[in-house]
């Protein structure tokens, strides 16, 4: 007969060494008409020569599309509209800005969050486009779009998988819409959406997505690189209208200052805006799940809904999808997730017989990883 061994380990989420920073963000600049065909023409002249590059022409967007950058973590677009015989023209960068200053980074890492940074970024910018048709200041363009972001590791691939899994069933927040990874290939669509949550408001998006599954999916690990159990990215895609606000409240200040301003408020703002729209709440067991419900002093018939929603959160992918099920069922479904976020618990429970009675929800992984680290108690069986 075989012996089992039970041991009690403790798994570790922790905030990767980059901290709190920015990701992508978006330059964009107005030229004349001339200086468009001048800038469009110069590219494509460039992209015959170099078999690193490439430039297209967009059929859907009617955009010009150049990667003759990409090295450097740069893809560009020419827009060209015209309306009422007048003539708009742009060009846009979308940047990388780890790429740009260390070609040869990881698409894991994010740009470091010291002064510095800032400085090698607008130094690469302008070594880069200087005497090409680009121009090369990074201060004459203005920033149309900024990712924020914070990565967290953890140490145990099965609890990282059951935390994906969790996270993939979270409610949509009010004011929000939830918005899914679309691909031509059905089932590329549904594996990435496993692993990807994004959830979009008018001037930015909240993002919680599987960055350790998105760079084996896409090949971008780079050769030398041995990823990690798990790596989860959250994100702040602040839009336009997001930046000009915060453009106006620090008295307009100039893009390398601006992009300053927004690695140093980027802990307190991801922080700040994943606790609006979610619960300072842990994912549990179903058996822990139901106690807790139990043994509140809430009235039996919001016990009796809330054991409900546990109950068919074990087979339905999203709470959304559950609270609509119940409500045609003819329950009661309103401020029923502000019951159990009284309890600082999720509706969403466990895996029957996980490994560990519980894990961080994503207001209070942030938190705690900002603090340090987050550690999970967990049971490894071994039969001998």
């Amino acid at each position: 007969m075989s012996n089992k061994k039970i041991k009690v380990k403790e798994a570790r989420f922790t905030l990767e060494p980059d901290g709190f920073s920015i990701h992508t963000f978006e330059l964009s600049r107005q030229l004349t008409k001339r200086e468009y065909h001048a800038v469009k023409d110069t590219l494509y002249r460039q992209s015959e020569y170099d078999d690193k590059g490439l430039m297209y022409k967009d059929r859907n967007s009617g955009k010009h599309i150049c990667t003759l950058y990409s090295e450097y973590g740069i893809r560009i677009e020419l827009a060209h509209k015209s309306h009422d015989d007048t003539d708009s023209c742009f060009v846009r960068m979308l940047v990388n800005p780890r790429k740009l200053i260390e070609p040869g980074a990881s698409y894991l890492g994010i740009l470091p969050p010291v002064k510095e940074s800032v400085s090698r970024v607008a130094e690469a910018f302008a070594e880069l486009f200087h005497g090409t048709a680009l121009e090369s200041d990074i201060n004459a363009y203005k920033l149309r779009r900024m990712d924020l972001c914070a990565n967290v590791r953890c140490d145990n691939g099965k609890l990282f998988r059951e935390m994906v899994r969790a996270l993939r069933k979270l409610p949509t927040p009010p004011k929000y819409e939830r918005r899914f990874y679309k691909h031509k290939d059905k089932k590329k669509t549904n594996r990435y959406n496993k692993h990807y949550l994004r959830f979009h408001c008018g001037t930015h998006e909240l993002v919680i997505y599987d960055k350790t599954y998105q760079m084996r999916e896409n090949g971008l690990a780079v050769a030398y690189e041995k990823l990690p159990e798990g790596v989860l990215r959250f994100e702040i895609h602040c839009e336009r209208e997001y930046l000009r606000r915060i453009e106006k409240e620090s008295g307009k200040p100039g893009t390398r200052e601006l992009l300053w301003q927004l690695i140093q408020g980027s802990e307190e703002r991801l922080i700040s805006h994943f606790s609006r729209c979610f619960p300072d709440a842990s994912f549990v067991r179903k058996e822990e799940l139901d106690a807790f419900i139990k043994t509140s002093r809430y009235r039996e018939v919001t016990k009796e809904a809330m054991l409900e929603l546990a109950k068919r959160l074990q087979r339905i992918q999203s709470v959304d999808k559950a609270l609509k099920e119940m409500k045609k069922d003819g329950y009661h479904t309103d401020e029923l997730l502000d019951k159990f976020a009284k309890l600082k618990i999720s509706p969403i429970p466990l895996r029957k017989n996980f490994c560990a009675k519980w894990m961080p929800g994503p207001v209070e992984l942030l938190k705690g990883i900002s603090d340090g680290s987050i550690e999970v108690e967990y049971i490894k069986i071994k039969y001998k």
